[in-house]
């Protein structure tokens, strides 16, 4: 099943990277764009900054990014899962944000407070075991093996995104059952697919800082920018794609077949 998952997502997306673009260009060139305004408007906010420091045109421009992005991710991911489940085409420039994503984003909400629920008692838990043993190795431990037995769980209720960007939604018992035996295929997919883009991402900004030690900081700024644009949009449509084919191979079996219409 994981060789599957692996095969599946990855030709998806490299076999179709003319819709991978359509689909999120858009959306990223948008972001790229805010991102520059951020930069131009010098907006840096850490634990130190006063909140009457703040200009109004920071908020503004940090909202609109949360926004953006919330409305991008809703956009993305409904139009990616209907080409991989419905090959459903998008058009050359895909801004689509209507009913279907706002119940997608809704949906997104409502697994983030499920996340929450689920890792908030295993992170006191291991808050607790850390304080009475004191170890730094132990924690880290705990948290590898509380994230092995969480994650899987959490990936199968997410199956439910794809059931509502193909507008066949599933409650919370339906998804578990919908999604058994496919949470951990597919969390070890997502390390296997995602972590070296991330890696790689990370390695060639820091390469290209130190090449570009002599130009201006701010054409610096513009290249990692770019650079940081082509990762995230593979690393936004591998992941994605890990739900798609995880979907897919829950609809082909026997109890995945009487799921809601």
């Amino acid at each position: 099943m994981l060789k599957r998952l692996l095969s599946d997502s990855v030709s998806i997306v490299f076999g179709n990277l003319e819709t991978v673009f359509k689909v999120c260009g858009g959306w990223f060139l948008l972001q790229f764009v805010l991102s520059l305004f951020i930069l131009a408007n010098g907006t840096q906010i850490d634990e130190a900054t006063a909140p009457e420091d703040i200009s109004g045109t920071t908020v503004l421009l940090l909202v609109t990014t949360m926004v953006i992005a919330l409305l991008s991710s809703a956009s993305i991911s409904v139009a990616w899962h209907r080409f991989g489940l419905l090959n459903e085409r998008p058009g050359p420039l895909h801004f689509r944000v209507g009913a279907v994503e706002f119940r997608f984003i809704g949906q997104m909400l409502l697994l983030s407070l499920a996340a929450v629920v689920v890792v908030l008692p295993a992170g006191l838990v291991i808050g607790v075991l850390s304080s009475l043993f004191n170890s730094t190795a132990m924690t880290v431990v705990l948290w590898i093996v509380a994230i092995f037995i969480l994650a899987p769980f959490l990936f199968r209720l997410n199956l439910s995104l794809p059931a509502v960007a193909v507008e066949r939604p599933l409650g919370f018992s339906q998804m578990l059952q919908f999604g058994k035996g496919l949470g951990m295929p597919m969390f070890l997919a997502a390390l296997i697919l995602i972590l070296p883009f991330v890696v790689v991402g990370e390695a060639l900004q820091y390469v290209l800082g130190l090449l570009s030690g002599g130009l201006p900081a701010a054409l610096i700024q513009m290249k990692i920018l770019v650079l940081n644009v082509l990762v995230q949009i593979i690393v936004t449509v591998l992941g994605i794609s890990i739900l798609t084919a995880g979907y897919r191979i829950a609809m082909e079996r026997p109890e995945g077949a009487g799921a809601p219409a």
